[in-house]
């Protein structure tokens, strides 16, 4: 068998490089590019000094943890025990995330037959498995490996940073309750113009069987004035949360001012974890449609109203 060696190199270069890179991404760091490349080059050529120098010892488990420690080094420097494990796992996790994608479209891709023909057993008992895969085809699955993993962990961080931000919402209106999940929107600065109360969204279906007829549905496309409009005296009595209902002007992103419904509940109690949060002081405004397309969230939480893992337990904010 011949062994381009310069090919060994080009190809490590290439692949321990993208590792070093991606892992960086994990670990959401900037390295230099100088010492990525430096880095990369040590790698590719320790792959490249086994076909050049015999030392078993160089190439033994001992040995290849070494290699990547100094790897590690000279990308990311030290930084602390600490700093410097998460380095080493995220690393490796890397590593056998896209080679496992390699190894795997290789099998997918190999010629039929019996699974003992990719097997030859040695002298002592051992056991070796035939893996063979043309460089371009191995670039290819590769750089799908890299650009899955990738968009794995950025998929992953993104529903990470959603739930450090989804809470718990408790609205208590005449006794009694309702709950849902709702999204802490840093955005969202809607206050009642008089009296400077937080305004937070939540979906009219929840509250369905208590509105009146149809409302849950009408509010997504008719003016907020008009139905109030129309409860009567006889109205009023078939609905008693209708001393409750206000009208918030509001401005819509294309510009036009708009009259959003909302109601006036006893209080909103916002829960993370073991941490909880009574206000009463606040207005609920009334979605007619979906406020998270795949239904994770169905309120929208005034940042006024909203925690994090730090804040402590406060007591009811007063009427």
């Amino acid at each position: 068998m011949t062994v381009y060696v310069d090919l060994v190199f080009l190809t490590n270069l290439a692949v321990d490089g993208t590792v070093l890179l991606l892992t960086a991404k994990v670990r959401k760091l900037r390295p230099k590019r100088r010492r990525v490349a430096l880095s990369s080059a040590l790698g590719a050529a320790y792959a490249a000094l086994m076909f050049l120098v015999s030392v078993p010892y160089l190439y033994s488990f001992a040995g290849k943890l070494l290699v990547s420690v100094l790897m590690l080094l000279c990308a990311f420097g030290y930084g602390g025990a600490l700093r410097f494990v998460r380095l080493f796992v995220a690393f490796y996790v890397v590593n056998f995330a896209t080679l496992g994608g390699v190894i795997g479209t290789s099998f997918l891709l190999a010629r039929s037959g019996s699974p003992w023909e990719g097997m030859t057993l040695t002298e002592d008992g051992g056991l070796l498995l035939g893996w063979q895969m043309q460089l371009g085809l191995f670039a290819a699955a590769f750089g799908l490996s890299a650009w899955l993993f990738r968009g794995a962990s950025a998929a992953t961080e993104q529903q990470m940073k959603l739930e450090a931000l989804l809470v718990d919402v408790v609205v208590t209106v005449d006794g009694e309750r309702w709950s849902c999940r709702g999204l802490v929107d840093t955005g969202n600065r809607l206050y009642d113009p008089l009296t400077r109360i937080p305004v937070m969204m939540m979906e009219a279906s929840i509250w369905k069987d208590k509105l009146p007829s149809g409302w849950a549905q009408r509010i997504q496309n008719e003016p907020a004035d008009r139905l109030i409009a129309e409860l009567d005296g006889s109205g009023e009595a078939e609905f008693p949360w209708g001393d409750r209902l206000r009208l918030i002007p509001y401005r819509s992103l294309n510009g036009v001012s708009r009259l959003l419904l909302a109601i006036k509940p006893d209080s909103v109690a916002i829960v993370l974890g073991s941490q909880e949060r009574i206000y009463r002081r606040v207005l609920i405004g009334m979605d007619g449609g979906s406020i998270s397309p795949d239904g994770t969230y169905r309120a929208i939480v005034h940042p006024d109203l909203g925690m994090t893992d730090s804040t402590p337990s406060i007591p009811s904010q007063p009427a």
